[in-house]
């Protein structure tokens, strides 16, 4: 399969051959094998094979939020990875738009609704926001 002509869009949904690739099973294989290389620009990483990726805006974005019984807190994303927060996270804003830390700096988005259930754990440091999950302490 030729992945360059693979593409994330501003929204997080993925293109292949301008279809939407919608076999959330396939998104999430690739979504993990996502690298950054030394240019600042993507691409997935299979075995020897390396394709390069057209990334919108940023490779990943946080659909949903996961309260598990212990009280700790989860992220689930579109391409079905789950991100345990597990540390305080730096809350960056590109105009309105929240964004925080994955694998590399700013490289999730998060939904509206995301960003507003993590919001009661929003810690402000002058300019800054952090997110602070339960269980950490800053």
């Amino acid at each position: 399969m030729d992945l360059k002509e693979i593409i994330i869009r501003e929204d997080g949904k993925w293109y292949f051959g301008g279809a939407e690739m919608f076999r959330r099973n396939i998104l999430n294989i690739l979504a993990s094998h996502i690298e950054k290389t030394g240019d600042g620009s993507y691409c997935i990483k299979l075995g020897e094979d390396i394709n390069p990726i057209t990334v919108e805006d940023c490779p990943f974005l946080a659909t949903g939020y996961i309260e598990e019984v212990n009280g700790k807190v989860k992220l689930r994303f579109h391409d079905l990875q789950e991100f345990a927060l597990e540390r305080e996270l730096k809350l960056t804003l590109k105009g309105d738009v929240p964004y925080i830390d994955f694998k590399w700096e700013a490289d999730t988005r998060l939904s509206r609704g995301v960003y507003w259930k993590l919001s009661e754990f929003f810690d402000f440091r002058g300019e800054d926001i952090y997110i602070i999950p339960p269980g950490i302490t800053n």
